[in-house]
């Protein structure tokens, strides 16, 4: 089943490559174009790596059911079958019944894949939906900007992704963006490819813009799509890493529910991107331990989520946007505490005002957020450690009552009362609206507002991205 050889793929990849980058997806050149008219109500789904053939067990039903139904993209929706392929990592014979497309690497199956959709969008019409997971993620993404870049119009082009590396607020191909290469000290540039895996490096992220409403699904530290911003932030880049295994083989075996807790964190352009809750992958082991288990993850989640919630570029504050509830049930298995009550933060970037930071997603260097939100996180954070254990004693694997909930309401206010939390949030609040006021009065508030000001790394990592691209060349010179 689909599933299950996903999962293998996981740990393959977390042993072999690690966060070497982020390949579970691909990554391309680009393919000719010409003439091209996008296909009439039709509707494509296409597997991940190591699933060449979407038809495979029940894959196509449960994502149809999971995350093209509530869209309204009802179909019919056809297979597509494309490569799927990370060899020396992952190598297939005869994948799909083509043996032409034996042992491919990362890069060459993404272009195979390309070619595969390319000729599947061109033979009518000007209307469709493209489904991608992972791998096909970015064959979804190559090809969406050759028919952008080729003028193509895709303005009744939808797609819906999960799990995709090229994700414009965290995939880990669009975090470390490579400039082109030089090819053997040609005068030609060419795409930068990581050496001896031909994994793209200079590839666009998804396109948000030019095409119909669409929608990318994120599992939380899923470390192939949703990759820290700061990678100095060490235990951030260990949870992703992590969430390789945990988080990203398990998109089409979620519940209907867990999938409905998505949360729609914002609108860029066209397209709505949502983040399905989950466990730290750090902590995920003590979650599928009961009651026992659930009191030390509840213990150590808040402060350990909100230090890698910073890698993102989110202070972690509540009192800016709420608290978000982890789904129990198999894959997430949230604590009686977090299904009832909740967590604060999120591994996406927020503005000090609360809005979606839709900046440029490179990674760079120390995130600039507001001080005071963050005190309050940590505020926050020792709150929700020292209640979140004992409500889950008091469950004792249940669900909370609603007097429990009362009487956890009420010593969460006391202590945020004795801490101050309530008080920082005042004067924080009290100085982002004068300060954004005043910004606005002078008609400058994109230029030294605080969500102008206070969002996005100190210290852009472009510069050294570069650098380590030129090591890329010398490899790449001689073949690698």
């Amino acid at each position: 089943m689909a599933g299950t050889r996903l999962r293998s793929l996981g740990a393959v990849l977390v042993a072999g490559v690690g966060a070497a980058v982020a390949g579970a997806t691909s990554a391309l050149t680009s393919v000719f174009i010409a003439n091209i008219a996008l296909l009439a109500d039709e509707a494509w789904i296409m597997g991940g790596t190591a699933v060449p053939d979407p038809t495979v067990g029940n894959y196509m039903g449960q994502v149809e059911a999971l995350y093209l139904d509530p869209h309204g993209f009802t179909g019919p929706f056809q297979p597509l079958d494309t490569p799927e392929q990370f060899c020396p990592i992952v190598c297939l014979v005869n994948p799909a019944g083509n043996p032409a497309w034996n042992n491919l690497n990362f890069g060459n199956s993404v272009n195979v894949g390309v070619q595969q959709l390319n000729t599947a969008l061109g033979a009518n019409g000007d209307a469709g939906v493209i489904f991608g997971y992972s791998q096909s993620a970015t064959i979804t993404t190559q090809e969406l900007n050759n028919l952008i870049g080729s003028g193509v119009d895709t303005d009744t082009l939808h797609y819906v992704l999960i799990g995709d590396p090229n994700n414009p607020l965290g995939g880990i191909l669009d975090r470390f963006q490579f400039p082109d290469g030089i090819k053997a000290f040609s005068l030609t540039p060419t795409g930068q490819h990581l050496p001896f895996l031909n994994v793209p490096l200079s590839m666009d992220p998804t396109p948000t813009t030019g095409i119909g409403a669409s929608a990318i699904y994120t599992g939380e530290y899923d470390g192939w799509a949703n990759f820290p911003q700061d990678p100095t932030n060490l235990l951030a880049d260990i949870n992703a890493i992590i969430g390789i295994e945990t988080v990203h083989p398990y998109y089409p075996d979620l519940t209907a529910d867990q999938v409905a807790s998505a949360i729609n964190v914002g609108t860029i352009g066209d397209t709505d991107f949502y983040y399905i809750p989950q466990n730290l992958p750090i902590l995920q082991f003590m979650y599928n331990g009961g009651t026992a288990g659930q009191f030390f993850g509840d213990f150590f989640s808040p402060w350990a989520r909100l230090f890698i919630d910073w890698g993102y570029g989110n202070a972690g504050d509540p009192a800016v946007d709420g608290l978000y509830q982890i789904p129990g049930g198999t894959y997430i298995e949230g604590s009686p505490y977090e299904q009832a009550i909740g967590v604060a933060g999120g591994p996406w970037a927020e503005t000090p005002l609360g809005g979606l930071y839709d900046g440029s997603g490179v990674a760079g260097l120390f995130e600039k957020m507001d001080p005071l939100q963050m005190l309050a996180g940590l505020q926050n954070a020792f709150i929700q450690s020292v209640i979140g254990p004992w409500a889950d004693v008091a469950a004792n694997g249940g669900t909370l009552s609603a007097g429990e909930l009362g009487i956890i309401n009420d010593i969460t206010v006391l202590l945020q009362n004795i801490t101050g939390y309530d008080l920082i949030n005042l004067v924080d609040h009290t100085l982002l609206t004068g300060w954004n006021d005043l910004a606005n009065l002078l008609d400058l508030g994109s230029i030294i507002g605080p969500d102008a000001i206070l969002d996005g790394p100190l210290i852009p990592g472009q510069p050294l991205i570069d650098l380590v691209g030129l090591g890329f060349d010398i490899f790449n010179f001689f073949g690698a």
